[in-house]
């Protein structure tokens, strides 16, 4: 369909969306729950499925807990949703804010499906802002469908306003995630939803509570504040959510904006069951800790890596982390007391408000909790990663030693420069560096067309921008390569290069790499010494976000397996917005012709037209055109 006949569409016709379910081959109804959906496990739908309360490490036949995923995985089915993105105005803490939402919902519907599933996931674009979206799968390895990635500039272009792009991808992995945009600064405006594949679990439970998703909220736009993060002031955020729900105190007196009706997450237990519930950290720049009242959990995954369970009372969830824990309910029901505060609380405040949902013993019970005095280790638990010793894989991995030798010599250095002049030391506006620039993408040219390009026209490399700027990884396959990170260095504390800022924001970056899930092989909060560091190469903690340590350094590695441009940046909004990213191209010679044979290449290259149709003709004149990294 042309770009005029789509903006005749976008002018003058309203099309309404079809339904949909979580569970369907086709598209039909879907239901907005107000609570969150209990054992919605489609079994009829898995080939001799096993999975059960007494044993969930099983799958089906000849899949369980122990599967390599990387090297077997089930047959499955397709499942298809659609997702409308639209401006909206609600009160998720009882204020009135402008968001942009999926199916007129916030979170957006849970897309669930089971481990070796085909998810076909159409987005329409019916934004009246000015604004293109791509949507990312947070975690989805996305094995030879780089272009399903949805990266605006990266992986493709932006769908623009009356146009729609369909993702088709296969659930390898197992476990909880959640989808956002990732164009801008999109996502902290409401664009967000939980993505949950079903499969094993290390340790066995009666109830799945399905996905608990934690942010910071804002009632300003992301888009309005997003300056004040260059002035080195970044927003503090309004309030704290679960599932969509919290609580602002206002007057509605002084406040036209406060409308009141707000409500908190609720979960129904019953006496000496065990429900799982899986965390998911959706915030915009919040990392958070995260404790139940008068009850203990076990920890059964990271990310999308199961592990082996070990107790816990308490735990940090980075920006983008996700762990699956399973709670007993043997609290002790004496007195009166049947409800039990769920605490999500920023973790570099250990003062901060944090009854964030709850628990009841008794379904129809309406009573506020009683708060229990805080206990130390709650104030001043900090925002590390969670021990390195306790998470195990339960799938094992042994890393090799790197095909990048030099891999310390080359690190990545996390730090500041002026903006717009780099060199400028009293510079009032700053922008985040990874590596050796600030990364500014063209919507209008991702770095996989430019892959492509130089594939077609037998180049022996892609020719990029500056400030593209890839890290080539064109090393054997299944070869590993290491990467050190650094938010503490020489250069920052002599200032050598008249180019880095003296003074460093105090902040952990939560560091999330597309298209693999990497191993931790070490991190420390002093700068890096490779004579005091010992690394981790047998079985390390595996995931696909982990946190670089305050003034600190993170190493990491993972295999070349999976041939695509991939995003690495911190998942800190405003970071990412900042620059705060690099890309990595793996494999460069197999990705065009892969490319050329997905059978999307026309699809692709028209959504590249309309967008850099509609970004001239209203963008441009309306005064609407990228300000930051555009991821």
């Amino acid at each position: 369909m042309g770009f005029w006949k789509r903006l005749v569409e976008y002018l003058y016709l309203g099309i309404d969306i079809p339904g949909q379910t979580r569970f369907t081959s086709e598209i039909s109804a879907i239901e907005y729950p107000s609570t969150p959906n209990v054992d919605a496990l489609d079994a009829g739908s898995i080939k001799a499925n096993c999975n059960s309360p007494t044993n969930r490490q099983c799958w089906s036949e000849g899949f369980d807990i122990n599967t390599d995923y990387e090297l077997r995985i089930p047959q499955g089915v397709v499942r298809k949703f659609i997702l409308d993105v639209t401006n909206e105005t609600l009160a998720p803490d009882g204020y009135n804010v402008s968001r942009m939402l999926f199916n007129h919902s916030y979170p957006g519907p849970t897309l669930e499906g089971n481990w070796g599933d085909t998810f076909e996931i159409t987005v329409r674009n019916k934004l009246h802002n000015f604004n293109g979206t791509s949507i990312h799968w947070h975690g989805i390895r996305q094995l030879n469908s780089n272009w399903y990635d949805g990266v605006s500039g990266v992986t493709e272009c932006p769908i623009p306003p009356g146009d729609e792009f369909t993702y088709v991808w296969r659930a390898t992995q197992y476990g909880t995630s959640w989808y956002h945009s990732h164009f801008s600064l999109q996502y902290p405006d409401g664009l967000v939803g939980a993505l949950k594949i079903n499969g094993p679990t290390s340790m066995n439970y009666d109830v799945d509570l399905g996905p608990v998703l934690i942010t910071d909220h804002f009632h300003k736009t992301a888009f309005s504040q997003v300056m004040l993060e260059y002035l080195g002031r970044p927003p503090s955020p309004d309030s704290m959510l679960m599932n969509g729900n919290g609580t602002y105190y206002c007057c509605p007196k002084l406040d036209s904006r406060c409308v009141g009706g707000s409500k908190l997450t609720a979960f129904n237990f019953i006496a000496e069951k065990s429900y799982k519930m899986s965390l998911v950290n959706t915030g915009t720049s919040t990392h958070t800790t995260f404790w139940i009242d008068s009850h203990n959990f076990s920890v059964v995954a990271t990310d999308f890596v199961p592990i082996e369970p070990y107790n816990a009372s308490i735990l940090n969830i980075a920006i983008g982390q996700r762990y699956d824990i399973i709670v007993r309910a043997n609290a002790s029901l004496t007195g009166q007391q049947t409800d039990f505060w769920i605490h999500a609380r920023d973790c570099q405040n250990g003062g901060a408000r944090s009854n964030l949902g709850i628990i009841r013993y008794n379904s129809s019970s309406k009573i506020i909790p009683y708060t229990p005095p805080p206990k130390q280790e709650q104030v001043c638990y900090g925002c590390l990663d969670e021990l390195s010793l306790n998470l195990v894989p339960k799938v094992k991995r042994k890393v090799d030693p790197p095909a990048n030798v030099k891999y310390e010599k080359d690190s990545f250095k996390v730090h500041l420069v002026g903006y717009p002049d780099e060199y400028q030391q009293d510079s009032i506006l700053h922008k985040w560096v990874l590596k050796d620039s600030s990364l500014y993408l063209d919507w209008s040219e991702p770095s996989l067309s430019l892959v492509k390009i130089a594939s077609d026209r037998g180049w022996e490399a892609p020719k990029f921008p500056k400030g593209y700027e890839p890290v080539d990884l064109s090393y054997k396959d299944n070869s590993w390569v290491y990467f050190l990170i650094e938010g503490k260095f020489q250069d920052s504390l002599d200032n050598t290069t008249r180019k880095i800022y003296k003074t460093q924001a105090p902040v952990a970056h939560p560091i999330h790499i597309h298209g693999h899930d990497f191993v931790v092989l070490a991190s420390g909060t002093e700068e890096y010494d490779p004579n005091k560091v010992k690394l981790k190469l047998d079985n390390g903690p595996r995931r696909d976000v982990a946190l670089l340590p305050v003034d600190g350094y993170l190493i990491i590695a993972f295999q070349i397996n999976n041939p695509g441009v991939w995003l690495m940046h911190c998942h800190i909004a405003w970071h990412a917005s900042g620059g705060l990213a690099l890309q990595f191209v793996e494999s460069p010679d197999k990705i065009g012709p892969a490319f050329n044979k997905s059978g999307i290449v026309g699809k692709y290259s028209e959504t590249c037209a309309n967008w850099g149709a509609f970004y001239t003709v209203f963008n441009k004149n309306n005064g609407a055109e990228q300000e930051d990294s555009g991821i």
